[in-house]
């Protein structure tokens, strides 16, 4: 008695996913991180005695693990790059046909 061959998909090619988010969104989390660490430790700012990088830090790491949460998180891929492009275009915006002299009157 043979076994029958059954097809497996493999996990390999998943997303990792760490709090919600990809590992190339990352990027992003960090950056927000570092600004929010350095531009009030540059400026010098404390808040009740306590430097201000400790909180605007934390405070820049939530937000943006959040905005990218909100982005990314049940939307199709590039969802937001897409919606800003529709927005700084406009509605048409789209190279001429061959044989197209002017624009067409309908939108």
């Amino acid at each position: 008695m043979r076994l029958r061959s059954r097809p497996v998909r493999s996990q390999l090619y998943l997303p990792v996913l760490r709090l919600g988010l990809q590992d190339q969104d990352w990027a992003y989390v960090l950056f927000a991180g570092t600004l929010g660490y350095s531009i009030p430790y540059l400026l010098g700012l404390k808040f009740w005695g306590i430097p201000a990088e400790l909180w605007v830090a934390i405070l820049a790491l939530l937000l943006s693990i959040g905005f990218l949460n909100l982005v990314r998180v049940g939307r199709r891929p590039n969802w937001l790059r897409f919606r800003i492009q529709g927005y700084v275009r406009g509605k048409v915006s789209r190279r001429r046909l061959p044989g197209e002299t002017s624009t067409p009157w309908v939108y």
